[in-house]
């Protein structure tokens, strides 16, 4: 893969009174500037099929992500009077090796084990009248993921999933005046997550509906990692119709979340 973005800024307010920047302490400076993003990203995969039952793979993928135009908004150097036109891209190594298997005919079951190591993570530098971010250092995620799908009797369904995901700062920084130590928790990323869902089907009317259920454990909201959100499960319910009339296809759906009226507490 092969990306490329350009970014130019134009300055509409080069001409800006010396006195009226006094007045409102801005800097009197031309902002304009531009910058370009380019990089190629290789990926590889290998698929081993054991059986027609059975097959194991291993992928390997170079990543990059550009900052995007709220990231670039403002610069912390200059108290968010400009762009910042030094803010690099995030690079990341991913690895993942997984199985996917077939139980039985009705039975499906998939396993992987995944890490990504990044370097020039885009991360806030300082929050206030304006939100400016910078290249933190290196963060890693090593992680697993499970699932199992089968299909039963009488046009019922069941999926569930679990996700085990260690996210980490992996130098130290700082941010809003704070050390942030390596090793603290990404904000935002949960280390568990839990989901189930049991269906039905009834294909005389085009009928489908299903019941789901979402746990998602305790997550720091901050990178000093003195505040998170505690865990949470959430249950949601969705129906609809489907209907199929020549060449053309009908659906009506309802999707109700959080039935049961859960609210995000605070640690």
């Amino acid at each position: 893969r092969r990306t490329k973005v350009d970014i130019k800024v134009e300055d509409n307010l080069v001409n800006l009174t010396k006195d009226f920047s006094q007045t409102y302490n801005l800097k009197y400076r031309d902002s304009s500037g531009k910058l370009a993003y380019e990089k190629t990203t290789p990926v590889i995969g290998a698929v081993w099929k054991i059986n027609p039952m059975l097959n194991i793979y291993a992928n390997y993928g170079k990543g990059f992500e550009t900052p995007n135009l709220i990231e670039i908004a403002y610069d912390h150097a200059t108290n968010g009077t400009g762009p910042n036109l030094n803010l690099k891209p995030s690079q990341s190594d991913n690895y993942e090796i997984g199985a996917k298997a077939f139980v039985n005919s009705n039975t499906r079951i998939n396993l992987a084990i995944f890490r990504t190591n990044t370097d020039k993570e885009i991360a806030i530098a300082s929050s206030g009248a304006y939100t400016t971010y910078q290249n933190a250092g290196k963060t890693k995620r090593l992680g697993f993921e499970g699932s199992i799908e089968s299909q039963l009797p009488n046009n019922f369904a069941i999926y569930g999933s679990y996700t085990f995901l260690d996210a980490k700062f992996d130098s130290t920084f700082t941010s809003n005046g704070n050390t942030i130590i390596s090793g603290n928790t990404i904000p935002g990323t949960y280390r568990q997550q839990i989901y189930g869902e049991a269906s039905w089907k009834y294909p005389e009317l085009g009928f489908y509906t299903a019941l789901e259920t979402r746990y998602n454990s305790k997550v720091y909201v901050n990178d000093i990692n003195t505040d998170s959100a505690n865990s949470y499960t959430i249950i949601n319910i969705r129906s609809g119709f489907q209907q199929s009339v020549n060449n053309w296809k009908f659906n009506e759906f309802l999707r109700v979340e959080n039935i049961t009226d859960r609210q995000m507490e605070l640690l």
